[in-house]
């Protein structure tokens, strides 16, 4: 007999909690609508570095090999990428990063193996992880990456440094 009363007890509270929470939520529903409309401003991203001085390239690993470490600007799960670019053709082989969700950067980095960096760039710049406020994500952050590693390589300055200051500029 008492097991049947704490049970209806516990079906009674249960039932009010519900109810309390629903009639809560029906109460926040309008407030909740008119902050999400306020919330209609553009993203801009100002990152902290030019990008320039976000990438450093490592002591070289075989002839024709350029590695590279590309810290990502903190839009992404991600803390760093490396990568290496092979040979004329600019292939990329043996891309890591540091952090991010280990499927999506482990699934990222076996499809660029063998592209072009110009290929992976085309792919995924500008691809936004599921923060779309932040304005990028793991992919995006590679195509970054392979984008100040082609000016190094290229001997290209970085558009927008001050002259002497790109790290880049050779």
């Amino acid at each position: 007999m008492m097991e049947k009363i704490q049970t209806r007890r516990d079906f009674i509270r249960n039932t009010l909690t519900l109810g309390a929470g629903i009639a809560a939520m029906s109460t926040l529903s309008p407030v909740m609508s008119a902050i999400a409309e306020e919330e209609k401003v553009p993203f801009a991203w100002k990152p902290n570095a030019a990008p320039c001085q976000l990438i450093e390239e490592l002591a070289p690993s075989a002839e024709g090999v350029r590695s590279f470490k590309f810290t990502t600007d903190g839009r992404s799960c991600s803390k760093s990428v490396t990568f290496d670019i092979v040979g004329k053709e600019e292939y990329v082989k043996n891309v890591k990063y540091e952090g991010g969700c280990s499927g999506g950067t482990q699934g990222i980095a076996a499809m660029s193996e063998g592209r072009t960096a110009n290929e992976i760039i085309a792919a995924v710049l500008g691809l936004v992880c599921r923060n779309k406020k932040s304005g990028s994500g793991c992919a995006d952050q590679l195509a970054l990456g392979l984008q100040q590693a082609l000016m190094i390589v290229r001997g290209t300055p970085c558009p927008g440094c001050e002259a002497g200051k790109c790290a880049n500029a050779k």
